[in-house]
């Protein structure tokens, strides 16, 4: 499935306060704990911060099972298996190699669901096609996975961080909806 843009996405959207991810990181891994299943996340420009607020949730905390931070392109490579020419051919910020972190992060732990985040959270990097605030979330869970791509503008690099936490946990709750279904 290609990537879709969300308009929810627009330059204009609110950043998430703390309080506001850490509700949205309750919720879903209280739908993990109700199915039993374990999360893995892989993070490029969020350096961690989405593993971070879910391991901040006490008593639900166990619904995740690892986190990779793979910010340089060989740390995606050599962490989730990350082919050298996929990076190569489509760029770091791109949907094949979002859909291959999550892959990766499944592939490389005990995971159900598998999120990831890549893109460039402060200025232009010359080495990629995507401009600043450009963002792309996977959720993968076994047999099927879903990219989307935000453009958040050119803002702080914490409000582009806080907002691409925001979107990987709401896909992850699309996610375990889907799951559920099948």
């Amino acid at each position: 499935m290609a990537a879709r843009d969300d308009p929810a996405a627009a330059t204009t959207a609110a950043v998430p306060d703390i309080d506001e991810l850490h509700a949205a990181a309750r919720a879903l891994l209280g739908a993990l704990d109700a199915a039993g299943m374990k999360l893995v996340t892989a993070e490029s420009c969020t350096g961690g911060f989405l593993a971070s607020l879910l391991t901040d949730i006490e008593g639900l905390s166990h619904g995740f099972d690892r986190g990779f931070v793979t910010y340089s392109n060989s740390a995606k490579e050599q962490m989730l298996g990350i082919d050298r020419g996929l990076i190569a051919r489509s760029g770091a910020v791109s949907e094949p190699v979002a859909r291959a972190m999550a892959q990766g992060g499944l592939d490389r732990s005990r995971g159900g669901i598998a999120l990831a985040i890549t893109g460039i959270a402060g200025g232009d990097d010359p080495q990629e096609r995507e401009g600043p605030g450009v963002v792309y979330v996977a959720a993968a869970i076994p047999h099927q996975s879903w990219v989307y791509r935000k453009d958040y503008g050119e803002r702080p690099r914490a409000a582009v961080r806080n907002l691409a936490a925001a979107a990987a946990l709401a896909a992850g709750m699309r996610a375990m909806a889907w799951k559920q279904a099948l």
